[in-house]
């Protein structure tokens, strides 16, 4: 499969070269076949085209084709535009700017997001769901191969099936342009940090129905963390024909290869031994080595075939099949240092080294209808899909029997050195997911100001865990999941809203017992309003949620240490969990010069017995973005995102508490055309070298944001 893949990018990348080559050697088109070629391209679907805002794209919350305005939850789209402007080279970049998104870097090369009190866990690529592992992480995915980021925040069941009621991420990927085209970019950065990114987009037909697209980057530099390196490749390559004026095919890969260097596993300590903080510890503070890596490879294929009915209706199909490996040479450490002296007061104390390697597979299929009907005299939108899908994910662990001298972390020199791991395993597990889900969801049109749309997914899911401490093997059957909204049009840009819905979520949580816990069960329900400005170039939106789980898994207070053998920690269920809030949200350009992102975002989780479950998740998010031309040559832009205090109870050597203060990052961007299609940008992040923890909480260990960085980059369009 991955040689295939590869062979597939290769092939594509070859293709697009010589056509491109060809292309510049011939004459233009006449002016009569681009006329039939845009007349040919205009009847593909032209009739599923949704009007509205500019940002009217998604379809992530109920598979319908409505506008945001007319979907009854939060949904906000981050586009090339944000991405390219602050330079969001990932996934996690990007979510540092999405509303209500709490995205956490808790070591060097894993990351996690948090909504609405509870973890992200859902993914989608354009639309089919993806299972979440930090250990594989599409969190570090390159952004060069997307055109466009979706969130929907609370429930998303209705497509997704299993799922926490936070957040869905939707990564659309870019397909071939209209027109030939693209760009090239060369940057450097910060600690020694490089860059090359290419894209362009080329019709390989003379009818122009076979187009293919292709993109790349390529990146390596050291960081503000000591040690810590990347070197990190992906290459995309996508090909659409239009086999009719009514079908469309398109088949697509990517490969993306990550070889950090210096990576730590866990982060760093919260506190001392005496029970004061560890926040005086510098940014480039590691408990890693020059020898710990996370190695991480993926390759990815996906197949997706549309066809539009001359009725109005439409058909998808979807495949996607997904291989990743990761090897890691990994040390854990979880101790209190001496404040004097920076060493374990135990002089026994060892740490846990690993050398993991693991293994995933993911395949995918999807079909879905849409269309319009007619009822009771008046014309309403069906939907209705399945989904098949399955993850196997088999790791495996090797120890040592060296003894580890750990150095002082205030003098850590180059850490620990190399120990021999041994050849014989200290244990396996087996993780094996299968999810079949059969959905729809309909769009009443009651009046012309007032819609409902009723849903349901029924859905099958069978999990497998093997484990040297427990093996469990559950099925959840035709767990039913229901979907309702009501929106109310008042005005011809104003909208009001309010949703239902109620969600599963297996979880791969153990009690002390190595017993792996029942799935989580809640609801979600949202009311808000939504309304377009400015001839619709500026959206506003303001929603109320509250969140209800029963059976959430939390670490369990009462054992504290790893299961035998293992560095996985104890849960228990907690019954009545509940999250509410409010967000506010406000996008889009009120002037053809000035481009604003604004986002305002109140939290708060509480057990069943009214405390906070998750004091370290701020409870106040305010993120803000504006961008603006102050001539045909000049851009500047600039983000601040801020954050309110958080803390870690009872996780001190005597039971203290940490405090995280609040905190504001800023970012600034200028851009400036050199002209003869040439521009010269400079990104300037966390422009006041503000000191804070991304994360306070991931085995209740500390990791610090980055320092005051910048990169400077120059970009060719053709």
């Amino acid at each position: 499969m991955k040689a295939f893949a590869r062979n597939l990018v290769a092939t594509t990348v070859a293709s697009v070269l010589l056509s491109s080559a060809a292309v510049a050697a011939q004459n233009e088109d006449s002016a009569e076949k681009n006329e039939q070629q845009a007349e040919a391209q205009e009847k593909i679907f032209e009739h599923i085209k949704v009007t509205g805002s500019s940002l009217d794209q998604a379809t992530t919350a109920t598979g319908l084709p409505l506008t945001l305005r007319q979907t009854p939850q939060s949904i906000s789209i981050i586009d090339r535009t944000f991405i390219d402007s602050f330079s969001l080279d990932s996934v996690a970049d990007v979510m540092q700017f999405a509303p209500g998104i709490q995205a956490q870097q808790a070591e060097t090369d894993r990351y996690f997001f948090r909504a609405r009190g509870r973890d992200v866990t859902n993914f989608q690529f354009d639309g089919v769901p993806i299972a979440y592992n930090s250990f594989f992480s599409e969190a570090l995915a390159d952004s060069v191969i997307f055109e466009r980021v979706e969130i929907v925040r609370g429930a998303t069941g209705l497509l997704t099936g299993a799922g926490e009621p936070s957040a869905a991420i939707n990564l659309i990927r870019k397909r071939p342009k209209y027109e030939d085209g693209g760009y090239a970019s060369v940057g450097i950065g910060s600690w020694s940090n490089y860059r090359f990114e290419a894209d362009h987009s080329q019709t390989l037909t003379e009818d122009g129905n076979v187009k293919a697209r292709v993109a790349m980057a390529y990146e390596e530099g050291e960081s503000y963390v000591d040690f810590s390196e990347k070197e990190n490749t992906q290459i995309y390559a996508v090909v659409t024909a239009d086999l009719s004026t009514q079908t469309r095919l398109t088949v697509g890969a990517d490969y993306s290869q990550r070889n950090p260097k210096g990576s730590m596993w866990g982060a760093l300590p919260l506190f001392y031994s005496d029970g004061t903080q560890a926040d005086d510890l510098s940014v480039s503070t590691t408990t890693a080595s020059p020898w710990n890596k996370w190695g991480r490879e993926s390759t990815n294929i996906f197949a997706q075939l549309e066809h539009s009915f001359d009725n109005g209706w439409d058909i998808q199909m979807d495949v996607e099949r997904r291989e990743g490996e990761m090897d890691g040479h990994l040390l854990y450490f979880a101790f209190f240092p001496d404040k004097a002296t920076g060493k374990s007061p135990d002089p026994d104390f060892q740490p846990s080294p690993n050398h993991y390697v693991s293994d995933r597979e993911q395949t995918s299929f999807r079909i879905l209808a849409s269309g319009p009907f007619e009822l009771f005299g008046r014309e309403h939108q069906l939907t209705a899909g399945a989904l098949y899908a399955e993850q196997d994910v088999n790791a495996t662990s090797y120890g040592i029997t060296d003894t580890i001298i750990v150095p002082s972390l205030f003098d850590w020199g180059n850490g620990v050195p190399r120990p021999n791991f041994s050849d014989t395993p200290a244990y396996t597990t087996l993780e094996s997911h299968t999810q079949e889900g059969v959905y729809a969801a309909a769009q009443f049109s009651l009046t012309d100001e007032f819609t409902a749309i009723i849903g349901n997914r029924l859905t099958n899911y069978d999990s497998l865990s093997e484990s040297p401490w427990a093996t469990s093997d559950y099925e959840n059957s035709s767990v039913n999941t229901p979907y309702v909204g009501l929106v109310y049009e008042v005005t011809d840009i104003i909208s009001t809203y309010a949703s239902y819905t109620e969600i599963f979520q297996p979880q791969n949580a153990f009690n002390v017992d190595g017993e792996l816990l029942g799935p989580i069960e809640g609801s979600n329900s949202e009311i808000g309003i939504k309304g377009d400005f400015f001839n619709e170039a500026l959206s506003a939106s303001f929603a109320v949620y509250k969140v209800k789980e029963d059976n959430l898994a939390i670490n369990d207070p009462n054992n504290t240490d790893p299961l035998p053998g293992t560095t996985v920690f104890p849960s228990i269920g907690v019954d009545g969990a509940e999250s509410e809030g409010y967000e506010l949200e406000l996008n889009g350009k009120p002037t053809d010069a000035l481009n604003i992102f604004f986002s305002y975002t109140h939290n708060e989780s509480t057990d069943r017995d009214g405390s906070d479950y998750a004091p370290y998740l701020a409870e106040d998010m305010v993120k803000a973005s504006v961008l603006y031309t102050t001539s045909n040559a000049l851009k500047l832009g600039v983000n601040a995102n801020w954050q309110s205090d958080v803390s870690n109870p009872g996780i001190g050597p005597n039971g203290e508490t940490f405090i995280r203060d609040s905190y504001t990052v800023v970012n600034g961007m200028a851009n400036y055309n050199l002209g003869k299609n040439l521009d010269l940008s400079l990104n300037v992040n966390n422009i006041f070298d503000e000191k804070y923890y991304s994360s306070i909480d991931f085995y209740n260990q500390g990791f610090f944001g980055a320092e005051r960085n910048f990169e400077l980059s120059l970009k060719y369009a053709w």
